[in-house]
């Protein structure tokens, strides 16, 4: 049978105790000629609920029916086809009937006699077609609610001062929102932005109805907890003064892509580091070999009236030869002598090292070291270099009696994190890139390799290190290894 046939053919339960009745709707029903209707008879409130294995397109329901009433089968039905389109019938015209069946949740209600074929064949038709159409807004209504509820992404929907009227438990669970603490009070999204700039921008947005996909804006979560997001912001649906937004966490890419430019930054630095130690080392054993044989060879006289430049020469070669000797360790994966370890331990005995420099400068040393921080498998003693290297820049950043030196180790899936704190100084802006360069420093007398060398440690157990600064308020070290 064709889809277009299949379309046109609707079956139909007819539930009525007078048989004459019936034959009278049967013969209607075959005058009406858009659409054939097959046409099943049940007599009672039994022989419906039989009937109702085997589904129907619609169903027309007489209101009085023995013991049971026309309502008590269309609660029947309901329970059975939630949407079922089922029109009521009766003998008389009632108003009271009429408001009962429609809020038992009848399509329709028709009295016996003041209808004609093509009457009962439209109610029919239109019954099954809003019956249709709110099956399947609810299918949509299911689908929209578990995107919504299971979405990763927090989403929200505001007004256009940004009150926050609905929301999904992501944002509930990131933001720890809940109406139903007695303390809360009228939430406004805008007040969960950081710069002054992206709340105008919001303002703008909310007050134009206009759709925004790529809003970027750093956003407050919590007291002490600031991330990058990027905001969607769509009117709703209703185009009633509503929008939606969803919230897009870009920390853990901005991480993820911080973490491999410096790897990759680091490779190319080792690559350059090998090239000009073979480029260069070979003509300086020349230059130094040249030195030592003018040294030889030269009259003494001429010796004298040349000073100590000889000396000079071959001091300095020897100075070169040391600084890319020094390049090259630090920029090379290293050997490792690993073992298993307790990660805090290696802290605890990182910090026994810097612990005099700590009591000179009278700074406050605050310790959150997790009882629960799983071992690592590393080269215990190259481990310790890298977190003596980062505590003793932060010990030199800090101002002597109000420094605060803060360390502190988390599990976070899988991975073993130390996360090294000062409030000192922090790093301007411009330089935080040139950081982990080969001799790049701010101290006078710096060679410019310790954060080189730590670097270069981390990397070589498969780690990540990376770093948060801001002038004026101090610098973060995050240091990632893999837990056992």
């Amino acid at each position: 049978m064709s889809t277009s046939m299949e379309e046109n053919r609707k079956k139909v339960l007819y539930v009525d105790d007078d048989p004459d009745d019936f034959l009278l709707i049967e013969k209607m029903l075959k005058g009406y000629k858009t659409i054939t209707f097959e046409l099943t008879h049940a007599k009672s409130f039994n022989e419906t609920q039989n009937l109702l294995n085997e589904r129907f397109d619609a169903y027309l329901v007489d209101y009085r029916l023995g013991a049971e009433s026309g309502i008590d089968v269309l609660g029947l039905i309901k329970k059975n086809q939630k949407h079922a389109p089922v029109i009521i019938l009766t003998g008389m015209e009632n108003g009271q009937v009429d408001n009962q069946a429609m809020e038992s949740g009848a399509s329709d209600y028709l009295v016996k006699g003041a209808f004609d074929s093509q009457m009962l064949g439209r109610t029919i038709r239109y019954a099954i077609r809003d019956a249709e159409l709110h099956e399947s807004l609810e299918i949509a209504g299911r689908k929209f609610k578990n995107i919504f509820e299971k979405a990763a992404d927090p989403i929200i929907l505001v007004n256009k001062d940004s009150l926050i009227i609905d929301f999904n438990p992501s944002f509930s669970q990131k933001f720890d929102y809940n109406p139903k603490n007695k303390d809360f009070f009228p939430f406004y999204f805008i007040d969960l932005l950081v710069e002054n700039q992206d709340k105008e921008k919001l303002k703008d947005i909310l007050s134009t109805d206009l759709d925004i996909l790529d809003f970027e804006a750093k956003i407050k979560i919590g007291t002490d907890k600031v991330i990058l997001a990027i905001i969607s912001i769509v009117t709703n649906e209703g185009n009633d003064g509503l929008f939606q937004l969803m919230i897009k966490d870009l920390t853990g890419l901005k991480i993820r892509d911080e973490e491999l430019y410096n790897l990759r930054r680091f490779s190319s630095t080792g690559r350059i580091a090998r090239l000009l130690a073979h480029e260069v080392k070979n003509p300086l054993t020349t230059i130094l070999l040249s030195a030592e044989q003018l040294g030889y060879e030269l009259p003494d006289q001429v010796k004298e009236e040349s000073g100590d430049l000889l000396d000079t020469i071959k001091k300095n070669c020897g100075r070169i030869n040391q600084l890319i000797t020094e390049l090259l360790d630090s920029t090379r994966f290293t050997e490792l002598e690993a073992q298993r370890y307790p990660l805090n331990d290696i802290l605890e005995e990182a910090i026994e090292t810097v612990e005099d420099r700590i009591e000179l400068k009278k700074i406050k040393l605050i310790k959150q070291l997790s009882p629960e921080i799983g071992d690592v498998n590393v080269d215990v003693g190259k481990v310790k270099i890298a977190f003596v290297n980062i505590m003793v820049n932060a010990i030199e950043a800090l101002d002597c009696e109000f420094g605060i030196l803060k360390i502190k180790s988390s599990n976070k899936a899988d991975k073993c994190v130390v996360e090294i704190s000062d409030n000192g100084v922090g790093i301007p802006q411009e330089n935080l890139d040139r950081l982990f360069e080969p001799f790049y420093t701010s101290k006078p007398t710096g060679s410019g390799l310790g954060l080189t060398n730590t670097q270069n440690i981390i990397y070589s157990h498969g780690g990540t290190i990376r770093v948060q600064s801001k002038e004026g308020m101090g610098t973060t070290f995050f240091i990632s290894l893999d837990c056992i």
